[in-house]
């Protein structure tokens, strides 16, 4: 994940649907920030990479893990599109 104006931070995807995602990450991050996200995605048989813009929708405390955080898409290019789409089917 890269928030504007710091250096990509590390998180684990929690959750991925064709709305948005939510992944937990080791330090809060307010709701209404936009960022980047970049991951990988299976989608029959293969690896597909999808990078995002994503606005986050809430942050929530989770104990040692860190903090939940929803978000939702931004415009996704064609193959991310394609790439959220295979996966939550």
């Amino acid at each position: 994940m890269v928030l504007p104006g710091q250096p990509p931070r590390e998180s684990q995807t929690w959750d991925v649907g064709v709305d948005g995602m939510s992944l937990m990450s080791p330090k809060p991050i307010p709701p209404g920030t936009r960022c980047e996200v970049s991951f990988e995605l299976p989608v029959g048989g293969e690896v597909r990479p999808v990078t995002a813009a994503v606005k986050v929708l809430y942050c929530s405390f989770s104990g040692p893990d860190g903090f939940k955080v929803g978000t939702a898409f931004g415009d996704l290019d064609d193959d991310s599109r394609e790439a959220v789409n295979g996966f939550s089917e």
